[in-house]
């Protein structure tokens, strides 16, 4: 299926955990294709939205955070309707101290994004020094690139592959302060699946809201035993009565009783849309 494309769309470079990801399934599935990089979610959809020859990997969902809303809100209005999920994958977060220097105790700076920042707010008060100078970069690559500009006491936020592309040393690991904190992401790309057998399926479904309409729906799912691991839901069109309804659930798309199920859904719904059946990380 991905030897079809030639190009993937990472949120992020420098060691982002998009990269990350790309990385565990380029050695899932023995695979090497150009990599693009594109700084925002939006922008990345965009971009496989316009070239059919590329995937693009995306967060979609953390640990603490829950679901990533600029994903699945951008995926849904894409101009091919072709294009699904095909694949995810779990990255564990570890936020990083990264330096040219081997001391932490020498560190007097830091760079690092804004986000970066707010994480790992509680390392940053307790471990590092009171007049901790701290300089602002857009992201993980940027960071790493202003590093040269400064000298042995400054460090970087970072992951371990941004060490491993900038030859940088990884001080600290886990500064961040929600631990066991996991990020899901997404493969999309205009491409189908086949069941193996441990898939779930994502689907969107638009309804006017009226009293009682998600309880028809998810008696469907209960009509055909199908369980449920997800349900979100967004306002369409800035309308309160327009709702589209996110659900994933067990199976494929190409299992019989899934037909049926979506089939009964299309009785209830103004629409339904199928964005993807894809194997079970």
């Amino acid at each position: 299926m991905f030897n079809d494309f030639n190009e993937v769309v990472c949120l992020g470079l420098g060691g982002s955990y998009s990269e990350i990801a790309k990385d565990k399934l380029f050695k899932a599935h023995d695979l090497y294709l150009y990599q693009v990089y594109r700084p925002t979610i939006k922008e990345c959809i965009d971009y496989v939205d316009e070239n059919p020859n590329a995937i693009a990997i995306l967060p979609i969902e953390t640990t603490y955070k829950g679901i990533i809303r600029e994903t699945i809100d951008n995926l849904i209005v894409t101009k091919n309707q072709n294009i699904q999920i095909l694949a995810e994958t779990i990255v564990p977060v570890n936020d990083c101290i990264l330096s040219k220097t081997t001391e932490f105790y020498s560190i007097t700076g830091l760079i690092a994004n804004p986000n970066a920042l707010a994480k790992s707010k509680t390392f940053i008060r307790e471990e590092m020094p009171r007049q901790l100078n701290v300089v602002i970069a857009e992201n993980m690559d940027e960071s790493a690139r202003l590093l040269s500009n400064y000298n042995l006491t400054y460090a970087i936020i970072g992951t371990h592959k941004t060490a491993e592309i900038y030859n940088l040393n990884v001080l600290k690991e886990h500064i961040e302060d929600f631990k066991n904190n996991n990020r899901r992401f997404i493969v999309i790309g205009d491409s189908v699946t086949k069941p193996t057998g441990k898939d779930k399926t994502s689907i969107v479904v638009f309804l006017n809201d009226r009293q009682g309409a998600l309880l028809e729906i998810v008696q469907i799912f209960v009509k055909y035993h199908i369980n449920i691991t997800q349900i979100n839901s967004k306002m369409m069109n800035n309308n309160a009565d327009e709702q589209a309804i996110f659900f994933d659930f067990d199976g494929h798309k190409d299992d019989e009783l899934i037909k049926k199920l979506v089939e009964d859904l299309g009785k209830l719904c103004e629409g339904v849309r199928i964005i993807g059946s894809y194997a079970r990380f």
